[in-house]
């Protein structure tokens, strides 16, 4: 098969649908893996959490700080690999918990690196919505009781309004972390434009993706995190790993993606077989 006809097979992208089957066949191999992974990071998250509840006013606020600012930083790249780890699951490859602590002993600095600089940019977007939830701290604390609800009527419109710019960027760099661990030679910054090409005309289905697992995340809300550990989590993070791949393979085909030659032969082979998948 030419690489033109080849490309032009991959187009159509995995429906929802197909993703979250093919999400919970692949769960079904992996079960207790999928969940120990989701739960170890969760534990470190409450036990960082526990620390500084204990800690708190018997150290100085630079200890603290020095403290708290190395352990965000190796959750972070601990999150990458978390990610990694849902995209193994995915792809059917056998993966176990300890394989979170890769990242730690190899491309540490690189991980780090890109999700830093995606915070920044996250951030700054951000910066957007500030100036307008200042404005109506202000204006609630000003005004009398009776004005209270006009400014309500008034801000919490512009404030949404506001919010769609820092979630339109959101998901436009949501694949950063997939392609930090997926492609390890991709330079940092250069794996958020490739998010970015990526989820271009993407960003709808990502967003929807998203939005039809609401009712498991309240349900886990209701089983307090119990059921987010044991189902929802996983079925989620496997699932977007699922779209990642679905990207990243019609990126590279259209030229748009991770190169092929840093992502290795993988990208030639998944394009391969979503072609013959198009054909059966």
């Amino acid at each position: 098969m030419g690489k033109g006809k080849l490309d032009k097979e991959v187009i159509a992208m995995k429906t929802r649908q197909e993703l979250k089957m093919q999400a919970k066949e692949a769960i079904r191999e992996q079960r207790s893996v999928a969940s120990l992974i989701l739960l170890v990071f969760l534990l470190k998250l409450l036990a960082w959490g526990v620390f500084n509840d204990i800690v708190i006013g018997n150290l100085g606020w630079f200890p603290l700080f020095v403290v708290n600012l190395l352990v965000a930083l190796a959750l972070t790249v601990l999150a990458v690999g978390v990610m990694r780890e849902y995209l193994n699951i995915y792809r059917r490859k056998h993966t176990h918990v300890m394989a979170l602590y890769g990242d730690f002993t190899g491309q540490f600095g690189h991980k780090l690196a890109g999700m830093l600089w995606m915070g920044l940019w996250a951030f700054l977007w951000a910066l957007i919505a500030i100036p307008i939830v200042l404005l109506a701290v202000y204006l609630l604390r000003t005004t009398g009781r009776g004005w209270r609800l006009l400014i309500f009527a008034l801000l919490g419109p512009v404030h949404l309004i506001a919010l769609i710019p820092v979630i339109v960027k959101g998901l436009s760099y949501g694949m950063t972390p997939f392609i930090l661990s997926d492609c390890p030679d991709v330079p940092a910054r250069e794996a958020l434009k490739c998010s970015m090409h990526m989820m271009a005309g993407h960003k709808k289905q990502l967003f929807l993706l998203a939005l039809s697992f609401i009712g498991w995340f309240a349900l886990s809300v209701l089983t307090l995190g119990i059921l987010y550990v044991v189902y929802v989590g996983p079925y989620y993070y496997t699932t977007l790993a699922g779209f990642y791949d679905e990207v990243r393979v019609r990126a590279s085909a259209d030229g748009n993606g991770p190169p092929r030659e840093l992502c290795g032969t993988v990208i030639e082979v998944d394009i391969a077989l979503h072609a013959e998948e198009h054909e059966t």
